[in-house]
């Protein structure tokens, strides 16, 4: 473990998930999970079939064989009588199973004529079935705790019978963009823009404001954050410059500064403190840096107050698309886009840059101690993927 991981751990120390409350699947979306969900009732609901055919007894179905016609079963209708031995009753699929049918021939493999049907494939007992609770049994475990409800999630959640969840309450965000620059108009608040974005992404309610550099003022909505807020992110204000006022403004309120200026290229200014037990953390005012700070350390501090069990991307070790340069010391991040061919390919190295982080899709990690690599050599790759679990 590196320095750089091991303020990453100091960061997340001590930050446990907010408290928790019921909501109904329509309103559960984009939460996790406070506690494990067990089924209500098993999926599938009934044992059923898995395509169109024709159902049978497999013991009338050693090979070819022609078996008489019977009723016709649709999906969501009950499955009436007992099949009856030398009968074949057409089926479509996710209908349930007659009683005494064990398989089901494929459409393909069947013809219709004169009141019976010829079946030209034997059948093996469960072929082309759904055993009841087969996917999930009523009372197995559907979903762990700390996984995200997405879209999928929610499907099967609907599909087992669950109608609420106890989720991890929304993290309420504070977002204080700072600069005078920026509170003029005269710089775009584009850090602000992604920010926002991405603590929405992570499920969060999000309250901007933007302050000039005015320790005075900043002090205000610093105490007006603390006040309404479960963690504050502030934009610009962390390095050592004249109008630098965001560590002071945290000391004044009480705050203590736990980290402040890390071994990473770009995002060293990077701030993080505690203040009347919330986390505050300071990004660099540099687009990239910005971003970086955000990726490496809020990120998934943030998700460890959603509730969140994965807090950190998905890394993957590929091989570079083009030599990188640069000189040991400290860790290095670089906005990458991953190629069709595995290799992934850096875009831009400068801490200002707004486009490189639009296009890339990953974010290439070199440890402190790396210097120049050559083309094909594997870097530790996370992957910017938009769905957080």
């Amino acid at each position: 473990m590196d320095k750089l991981d091991r303020i990453r751990l100091a960061v997340m120390e001590g930050l446990a998930p907010l408290p928790t409350e019921r909501a109904p699947l329509a309103a559960a979306g984009g939460r996790w999970l406070a506690h494990p969900v067990a089924a209500v009732r098993p999926a599938p609901p009934e044992t059923c079939s898995a395509m169109d055919g024709w159902a049978v007894r497999s013991a009338d179905v050693h090979g070819a064989a022609r078996l008489r016609a019977g009723r016709t079963i649709f999906a969501g209708e009950l499955p009436g009588a007992p099949l009856a031995p030398g009968e074949a009753i057409r089926i479509f699929t996710g209908a349930p199973l007659p009683p005494g049918a064990d398989a089901v021939v494929r459409e393909e493999a069947a013809r219709e004529a004169a009141g019976e049907v010829e079946l030209r494939d034997a059948a093996r007992p469960g072929e082309n079935v759904r055993l009841a609770g087969e996917d999930v049994a009523a009372g197995g475990l559907a979903l762990d705790a700390g996984r995200r409800l997405g879209p999928r999630q929610l499907a099967l959640l609907a599909a087992v019978g669950v109608e609420e969840v106890q989720v991890v309450r929304r993290p309420r965000v504070a977002l204080l963009s700072t600069g005078d620059e920026v509170l003029s108009g005269r710089t775009p608040d584009s850090n602000g823009v992604a920010l926002a974005g991405a603590l929405r992404a992570l499920g969060a309610d999000v309250a901007p404001e933007r302050v000039g550099d005015d320790l005075d003022r900043l002090a205000a909505a610093l105490e007006r954050a603390l006040a309404s807020a479960d963690a504050v992110v502030t934009i610009g204000g962390v390095s050592v410059g004249a109008h630098d006022h965001v560590r002071a403004a945290v000391e004044r309120a009480g705050g203590e500064v736990r980290v402040h200026g890390v071994p990473m290229k770009p995002g060293k200014p990077f701030l993080f403190a505690l203040a009347r037990e919330k986390p505050v953390f300071g990004m660099p005012g540099s687009p990239s840096a910005c971003l970086v700070a955000f990726e490496v350390f809020a990120r998934p501090a943030l998700l460890a107050l959603a509730g969140a069990a994965r807090r950190f991307r998905r890394a993957l070790a590929l091989p570079l698309a083009e030599p990188a340069g640069g000189r040991p010391g400290r860790a290095r991040f670089l906005w990458a886009a991953v190629e069709d061919d595995g290799r992934v390919r850096p875009i831009g190295r400068d801490a200002a840059q707004v486009r490189g982080p639009a296009l890339a899709d990953a974010l290439v990690r070199l440890p402190e101690a790396t210097g120049e690599l050559p083309a094909g050599a594997p870097v530790e790759t996370w992957l910017l993927e938009e769905e957080a679990r």
